[in-house]
């Protein structure tokens, strides 16, 4: 599949509908309003077993120049992290613009072997959008990552606690997010982060014109361990 026939396709299965939607959720600029069930189909025809990979992440590269919103999407799910290089995922992340295309972008960040240090970059970093990817990014190594040792996260843990109450709002959200991740680890790790969560207090999101709700970080974590603790065989 060449780039001029993925964008077509792109073009083709947007609606009004999604735009809306997408521009509810912070989406500006150039977009199609694709839907996230035509962004899975069009995913597996580029990637996975017997695909190309570099045909799939060339094809990303071309289309996030584009600077379309949906094109910049589809290209975060088919580039390939085994190529992405840091400097191109810093020339990405300067280029995203609101959360949704953020989040995407941590999701393939997260499987290169540089992730760790662009969370301690990004976290860092006084830019909005920039947080927001590094966030998300470190929710996911909390989500996904077994092998991270405590001590990679519970300095995020004291980081969130000092400064979330004056981050920027799409920041605070992924800061507010990255605390239950980091409590869903285990046990050491939940009680670390309710103690900071208490002192935090009630945190305040603006989520704009959408249906989105604020989690409560207790008692998401008490539904969180719930089912963990059902999911556990009895002996």
């Amino acid at each position: 599949m060449t780039f001029e026939e993925i964008y077509a396709q792109l073009q083709a299965l947007g609606t009004e509908q999604n735009r809306k939607i997408y521009r509810r959720h912070g989406a500006s600029g150039d977009l199609f309003g694709v839907s996230f069930a035509n962004f899975s189909q069009l995913k597996k025809q580029l990637t996975g077993r017997g695909k190309d990979a570099a045909h799939a992440h060339a094809l990303a590269q071309q289309l996030w120049a584009t600077r379309n919103f949906d094109a910049q999407l589809l290209a975060t799910m088919i580039a390939d992290p085994r190529q992405l290089t840091e400097v191109a995922a810093d020339a990405w992340a300067a280029d995203t613009h609101c959360h949704m295309l953020a989040d995407a972008l941590a999701t393939l960040v997260g499987g290169t072997q540089y992730a760790q240090g662009k969370v301690r970059e990004w976290t860092s970093s006084p830019g909005e959008m920039h947080q927001r990817i590094g966030y998300s990014l470190l929710n996911g190594l909390a989500l996904r990552s077994s092998a991270l040792p405590d001590s990679f996260f519970e300095p995020f843990i004291a980081r969130i606690e000092a400064g979330i109450a004056v981050a920027p709002n799409r920041a605070k959200e992924a800061m507010n997010n990255c605390l239950i991740g980091m409590g869903s680890r285990n046990e050491t790790l939940r009680q670390q982060v309710e103690a900071a969560a208490d002192r935090i207090g009630p945190v305040s999101i603006d989520h704009g014109d959408t249906s989105c709700q604020t989690f409560e970080v207790r008692p998401y974590l008490a539904k969180v361990w719930a089912r963990k603790t059902k999911s556990v065989p009895a002996v």
